[in-house]
């Protein structure tokens, strides 16, 4: 006999056949009952061999003698021997005598220390097969002979002794979890053997050659009526189901299977019986039972006895029911209180939320199953980043995050989801905790502290929590240990989750869209600047071939100015001149922003700078037939600039002109401003002009932009002096006065303090 221990993996082939190989090595019935079982199918029966075969085998012999004196054949002593007993009895009943003997003894001698009832287990099998016997008895309909029906009910289960005697222990533990779960048999032993008792039943009825119809009801049996195939066994299975779902009515001995099952009276309509037979008749079964079971060697039981047991298995399933209902009714309770918890995130979520608003939500949520909606939440978004805290109340933050001091247990840095382990928070000095020991005393105030965390683990890269609050109960507790629980906190960390990634998204786009505009400006200004070059050297190659004419050309119109005598003449003189030295300006210009010139820094009074720069505007604006009045206001001490003042103040000198020009009637105001912060200082120029256009402050600096009349400006001054106010590290700003008439033009320069640090 086999003995393994092992469970096999349902997905396993070879164990599978293990364990059915080892129901081929079970014992064989012995050659007088497969001799008996022979003869019934002869045509010519002997019946002195008959008798012969039995009177050889005492067990039997003695066996067919109480049958005759049984109360229900009504010989009593009359038959005394075995030749009467046959004739008498039949020889189908002898058959089944026969069997029902010798497969009782042949399986009936493992090893009881185990889970495995026995002696329950035959009475159960006698009361399925009295069953089935006086439903074959009273139902001739139904085409079933009663004494088929009795050895058919009484063997119908021996796939579970089968397994028991291969599988001692594993099976142990499947009767156990069957009891525990309270579900089907079949169910746990094709999960942990990959087959259950009623293939191995069939095995073992292949094995002992059994009848076909004993074989299919150990193998069919239990199953719904209508799924069962067509053929000459199907009426003899629908039998079995039939008596077992009334034996386990009757709660008559132990059948090892704790799943529900069929419905007795669903069954009776099926097959043509009337409901009210199982009622009318259970007494009549449990007397056969009881006069069966000393026949079959079980021992003497009462028929008040299994009157009594039946009564007390139906007590006690009835108190099985009512345990399981409260457990049923508490965990829908439970269920109930997490489906509005759920309900009350999802309501105060949306697509976006920040993850602040998303653990306000969890408080929310939370607060269906407790008793405040005060609660404090510590978080920590990845294991390398900061510890922060939040209040929530009535689903609102009343304390906005702030960042603390996460702290180190044994094994270094934890996570905030570890403090839920209370022998985390016992292990802290919450006197160095200041900002933890105020959270919990903040809660304890309203209640016995609760915690609920998430992700404990230190190497964990999700976010992990723990939301401090007070419980309203011990019943809380349970509730958030149930499956169901960690479903709402996988909704929470899930929705969390995203909350994170949208706010990293939308950051990312908006670094995005800040680079892509620094980009864009970066683009247009080295493009500006590329086109400034490539002019510039165009202007320098042409200046080089343009010096001459131009000089010539100057020269002879100086020579014309002095011969000539008309007034009108000498003008003329005069203008070809001045447009020679326009042309010549123009070229040098485009010349000095392709090839800048190298400034010689030195620190300089920024005052001084801007009277310089004051005076050279105001001497090219004579020469242009204009009176500027520009107005110096510079109070108090400036610190010194590293400039060459010569270059700077031809850059500052353009924007001085371009505001005369806007407006020369007006007063042109240039200012000197320091700024403490930034350890620079801003030269204002203001006008009271009609201010810049959008146009203008885009295109101000292209080379030969102008909105004043063709003729007045080359376009090339504030491109001259961003480029000359640049080798000087320094800005350039154009915009309108606020609040006021007119533009500003704004110059950033570092003063010597700021670029010795920078330095």
């Amino acid at each position: 006999m086999s003995t393994h221990n092992d469970e096999p993996n349902e997905h396993d082939p070879q164990k599978i056949e293990a364990i059915l190989s080892g129901i081929d090595r079970l014992p064989t019935l012995p050659s007088v009952a497969t001799r008996l079982l022979s003869i019934g199918n002869a045509e010519d029966i002997n019946l002195d061999e008959i008798i012969q075969l039995i009177e050889s085998d005492p067990a039997m012999s003695t066996t067919i003698l109480r049958m005759c004196r049984s109360a229900d054949k009504g010989l009593g002593d009359r038959i005394s021997t075995v030749r009467r007993a046959v004739i008498m009895l039949g020889l189908e009943s002898v058959q089944v005598a026969a069997l029902s003997v010798h497969v009782y003894q042949q399986l009936n001698q493992g090893d009881e220390q185990g889970d495995f009832d026995r002696p329950g287990f035959w009475i159960h099998s006698l009361a399925v097969a009295c069953g089935a016997e006086s439903i074959a008895r009273d139902h001739p309909q139904l085409g079933v002979s009663p004494e088929q029906a009795y050895l058919a009910g009484l063997l119908h289960d021996l796939g579970k002794v089968a397994l028991d005697l291969t599988l001692p222990k594993a099976y142990s533990r499947a009767l156990e979890m069957s009891r525990t779960k309270r579900c089907a048999l079949c169910l746990v032993e094709h999960t942990m053997f990959g087959i259950d008792h009623h293939t191995a039943g069939k095995r073992l009825a292949e094995h002992w050659d059994l009848p076909e119809a004993v074989r299919d009801s150990m193998w069919l049996h239990s199953q719904p009526i209508s799924s069962l195939p067509e053929g000459a066994s199907r009426s003899v299975v629908s039998l079995i189901t039939i008596a077992e779902s009334w034996a386990r009515d009757m709660h008559l001995g132990w059948s090892g299977d704790y799943g529900q099952p069929l419905d007795l009276y669903d069954l009776a309509q099926q097959t043509g019986i009337d409901p009210g037979y199982f009622k009318n008749h259970t007494s009549g079964v449990i007397e056969s039972v009881a006069a069966r079971g000393e026949i079959l060697g079980l021992g003497e039981h009462a028929e008040q006895d299994l009157l009594i047991e039946s009564l007390t298995g139906a007590n006690r399933r009835l108190a099985q029911l009512n345990t399981e209902l409260r457990r049923k009714a508490d965990s829908s309770k439970s269920l109930l209180s997490l489906l509005g918890a759920i309900d009350a995130f999802n309501a105060a979520t949306r697509p976006g939320d920040d993850p602040q608003s998303v653990y306000a939500a969890m408080v929310h949520s939370a607060s269906i199953l407790v008793a405040t909606a005060r609660a404090a939440v510590i978080y920590q978004h990845n294991a390398s980043a900061s510890w922060e805290t939040m209040i929530v109340d009535q689903g609102k933050v009343i304390q906005p995050a702030k960042r603390v001091d996460g702290p180190s247990g044994e094994h270094g840095p934890i996570r905030p989801g570890a403090l839920s382990e209370s022998g985390v928070v016992a292990s802290l000095d919450l006197s160095r905790l200041s900002w933890l020991r105020d959270l919990f005393v903040d809660v304890r105030q309203v209640g016995t502290p609760m915690l609920l965390g998430s992700s404990p683990d230190p190497a964990d890269e999700r976010p992990s929590f723990l939301i401090v609050m007070p419980k309203s109960g011990s019943g809380i507790e349970r509730v958030i240990r149930t499956p169901e629980f960690a479903s709402v906190r996988s909704l929470w960390e899930h929705t969390l989750m995203l909350s994170i990634q949208a706010q990293k998204s939308r950051r990312l786009g908006e670094e995005l869209a800040a680079a892509n505009h620094t980009l864009t400006a970066l683009r247009h200004e080295l493009t500006s600047k590329e086109s400034l070059v490539q002019l510039g050297k165009m202007a320098a190659g042409a200046a080089h071939e343009m010096n001459n004419p131009l000089s010539v050309i100057r020269g002879r119109s100086q020579q014309l100015f002095e011969r000539l005598g008309t007034v009108r003449d000498r003008d003329s003189a005069r203008s070809i001149s001045a447009a020679a030295d326009q042309l010549s300006d123009l070229i040098t210009a485009l010349h000095m922003i392709a090839d800048p010139p190298k400034p010689k820094v030195q620190p300089g009074d920024p005052v001084l700078l801007v009277r310089q720069a004051i005076e050279l505007a105001r001497s090219r604006c004579i020469t242009q037939g204009l009176r500027p009045r520009v107005q110096l206001q510079a109070k108090g001490f400036f610190p010194s600039v590293p400039m060459d003042v010569d270059l700077l103040a031809q850059a500052l000198c353009e924007p001085i002109i371009n505001a005369i020009q806007v407006n020369p009637e007006s007063i042109v105001t240039v200012s000197i401003e320091s700024a403490s912060s930034n350890g620079r200082i801003s030269i204002r120029i203001c006008d009271e002009g009609p201010g810049f256009t959008e146009k203008t402050i885009k295109h101000a600096f292209d080379p030969f932009f102008s909105e004043l009349p063709a003729g007045r400006r080359s376009g090339l001054g504030l491109s001259r002096a961003r480029g000359l106010i640049e080798l000087h590290k320094g800005e350039i700003e154009l915009g309108n006065r606020p609040g006021k008439r007119g533009a500003q033009v704004v110059v950033h320069l570092d003063t010597s303090e700021e670029a010795t640090k920078a330095a």
